[in-house]
């Protein structure tokens, strides 16, 4: 089953099933890389790093794994059986206990890189006077204008940010500003290859940085998009992954 579609120097993510939530109330996300498949069920992976730190996971520990291929993002339960070192290396011997299946309920892989972000807060009454002149609401040209006026008057300061993952779904970012969650954004950033983005998203999930006064880091999902900008996303991050893993494995 793995050696089907997994490879040594392929990611991996390992979300924990029935471990303590992070700050935002999400399951724990661990970034790890496959360093040898020994059979069809059977592998090891390395240690997970935190802010410089090894995540030593608990034997015994079940995880859901979710790695990206060229056929699609696939996901299997597996379980933590080993803690080991050779050679000044630290890895983990997973056993996987499940089927391997596509991913369906996360359509999207994230890629973790810093890049520049723009962005303006999107207010209640801005969204309905949009959502007014979408359907074509208004009485006559006049009645268009005037809403068109105010709408252009509702658009906030443009403030900045830094993401530290995107992928088709969303994106996270990170800002000197306090935002609440269900605050709806329009963000704007430029991926490596020239690419505009433009979207709406929706703050999903708000935790605190860890050791930087002031700074917080907000989890975003796209709430309005075109549908060729989320796939310009999907194809970067794809493309972007499979870069890295080429130059990891000095290729």
């Amino acid at each position: 089953m793995l050696k089907k579609v997994l490879k040594v120097g392929d990611k991996i993510e390992l979300k924990s099933v029935n471990q303590p939530k992070s700050a935002d109330g999400q399951a724990r996300i661990y970034k790890s890389q496959v360093l040898d498949i020994l059979d069809d069920y059977r592998m090891n992976i390395a240690v997970p790093i935190e802010s410089g730190h090894l995540v030593p996971l608990e034997i015994g520990a079940k995880y859901e794994m979710s790695f990206l291929t060229i056929s699609g993002l696939f996901m299997c339960k597996c379980e933590i059986t080993n803690r080991l070192k050779q050679n000044n290396l630290y890895y983990l011997s997973v056993l996987v206990v499940s089927e391997l299946k596509r991913d369906q309920r996360r359509q999207y892989f994230r890629l973790e890189k810093v890049m520049r972000l723009k962005y303006r807060v999107i207010s209640e009454l801005e969204v309905r006077l949009r959502y007014f002149m979408e359907k074509k609401a208004y009485k006559d040209d006049r009645e268009k204008r005037i809403v068109s006026e105010k709408l252009e008057q509702l658009e906030g300061s443009v403030l900045e940010g830094t993401i530290v993952n995107v992928s088709g779904g969303g994106l996270k970012f990170a800002s000197d500003v306090k935002h609440e969650h269900g605050t709806i954004l329009y963000v704007s950033f430029s991926l490596d290859e020239g690419i505009d983005i433009e979207a709406e998203a929706r703050i999903i999930g708000v935790a605190e940085v860890e050791n930087v006064r002031g700074r917080t880091e907000y989890r975003c999902e796209f709430s309005k998009i075109k549908k060729e900008i989320r796939e310009k996303i999907v194809r970067y991050v794809f493309s972007e992954e499979r870069r890295q893993r080429q130059k990891e494995n000095g290729l």
